[in-house]
């Protein structure tokens, strides 16, 4: 499994794209009713050739659903050219192809995902998006064996002054809202001026404008986000022990079973480390727009002093 040594030998590269074009689905999966669905041509990055012998139910034949909170690069992401991208995506591939299933990615909230609502309410098979394994979402949901390793991070504007995250008493700190970067900012950390953003995008906006000096979160997240901009320095990893997990039902316990024996087949060949290599330490394709999400101002951000516990 990807670890977060791995993973911070070079922080700010962003990863390339190994060209393989499997089509997927892309299902946006509306809050309001069931007419707002939109598809999207989707790509996994790096192919695998993974066999297992399994045979699962899922929910439509033939069909493997994935929700995925798009977009959060570099996990799940549209390219410039309108196409889903990123490290799920070619994990979620993997799992797929192994199964001998069309894979159909269903983009949910996170809201829906991290609480088990998403996946409790059949919306999809299984949940790959970042998502963090903690007790009370294992009390929600079925994890699968880790696969990445991950930690904290603390990223501020260059001319802050802050050298670690003892240097943040009366700093406006900025944290995605529902993320474990959050539940640390103010369980571990004790800080009262914190910022909750919907999204790791608008929460590097914050960054970017002025609105906070510093942000928390998971190192995956904000190391490709800022990238190599010299306006931003990387402070401080902050070791949680965090590992990331795929999810499905309480119940399909025989579909969690096939996912784990994927990422050890994933893990022993090497492949695993392959599109970790891709995604995190080589250059990624770009972003493009999601629908005109790109547009939304850093505005958007709501500060208040209770949040979701838990989350990526």
């Amino acid at each position: 499994m990807p670890s977060m040594n791995q993973l911070t030998e070079k922080p700010w590269l962003k990863p390339l794209a190994l060209a393989s074009a499997a089509a997927l689905v892309l299902t946006a999966c509306g809050d309001d009713n069931g007419d707002d669905e939109d598809s999207a041509e989707a790509e996994a990055e790096v192919e695998t050739q993974v066999e297992i012998d399994a045979e699962v139910d899922t929910l439509e034949e033939g069909v493997l659903q994935v929700c995925s909170d798009v977009p959060y690069p570099p996990f799940e992401y549209y390219d410039a050219d309108g196409n889903v991208v990123g490290f799920d995506i070619d994990i979620a591939t993997a799992i797929s192809d192994a199964l001998g299933l069309e894979l159909e990615i269903i983009e949910s909230s996170w809201d829906g995902i991290e609480s088990g609502v998403a996946l409790n309410a059949q919306d999809c098979d299984l949940a790959i998006s970042g998502m963090t394994i903690t007790e009370e979402r294992a009390g929600n949901m079925l994890f699968s064996e880790p696969y990445l390793d991950d930690n904290l991070g603390l990223l501020a504007t260059a001319d802050s002054g802050i050298t670690s995250t003892d240097d943040l008493d009366d700093v406006p700190v900025g944290v995605q809202a529902a993320t474990t970067g959050h539940d640390y900012a103010q369980d571990e950390l004790g800080l009262d001026d914190v910022t909750q953003y919907e999204d790791s995008g608008l929460m590097l906006q914050g960054l970017e404008a002025g609105q906070v000096e510093a942000i928390v979160g998971n190192i995956s997240i904000i190391g490709y986000q800022a990238g190599d901009d010299e306006r931003f320095e990387f402070v401080e990893e902050i070791d949680t022990g965090e590992q990331l997990g795929i999810a499905a039902q309480l119940d399909n316990q025989e579909l969690i079973d096939a996912v784990d024996q994927v990422l050890a087949e994933l893990e022993e060949s090497g492949a695993l480390q392959e599109i970790e290599q891709a995604w995190f330490h080589s250059e990624t394709p770009e972003e493009g727009d999601e629908d005109g999400g790109d547009d939304e101002e850093a505005e958007d951000a709501e500060e208040t002093d209770d949040a979701d516990d838990d989350g990526y």
